[in-house]
């Protein structure tokens, strides 16, 4: 629809051109220049549609990655603990308070917990382009 208006406005300026209308002239060719960026911008926006299962895709996997490096890190961390509660037994709760401090790598845990929320929220953005691509490429060219 842009593409057709652009060209539409296009012709009317050169008509204008050619028989000297110089208001025609200033209308036409102003308006063919707006559609003309918007339709440049629609096709950029088509354009990076095509790449939005490729982007998709790798976030998944992205996250694949954190959730299996997460799996690794709690089963390390649960025989850790397994482990020292074994070794203190006997011990006071106090005792194990103040020897047995918090997973050390919980700073490790917290930023991979965060780049995996970044990326679903990148994922959910990613779904709701591809879901309004058919709308700018109706606007675009009349596609689907």
């Amino acid at each position: 629809m842009i593409i057709l208006l652009t060209v539409l406005f296009f012709v009317l300026t050169v008509i204008s051109l050619v028989k000297h209308d110089d208001d025609f002239v200033s209308i036409t060719g102003g308006l063919f220049l707006v559609f003309l960026i918007v339709a440049i911008l629609l096709g950029v926006s088509v354009k990076n549609g095509a790449l939005l299962d490729t982007k998709i895709a790798m976030y998944q996997e992205e996250n694949k990655n954190i959730e299996n490096d997460m799996d690794i890190l709690i089963e390390k961390y649960m025989n850790y603990e397994a482990n020292t509660y074994e070794d203190l037994k006997g011990e006071s709760s106090i005792t194990l308070v103040a020897l047995y401090p918090d997973l050390k790598a919980n700073i490790l845990v917290e930023k991979q917990i965060e780049v995996y929320t970044e990326n679903n929220k990148k994922i959910r953005e990613f779904k709701e382009s591809k879901i309004n691509l058919p709308t700018k490429k109706w606007w675009l060219y009349f596609g689907k």
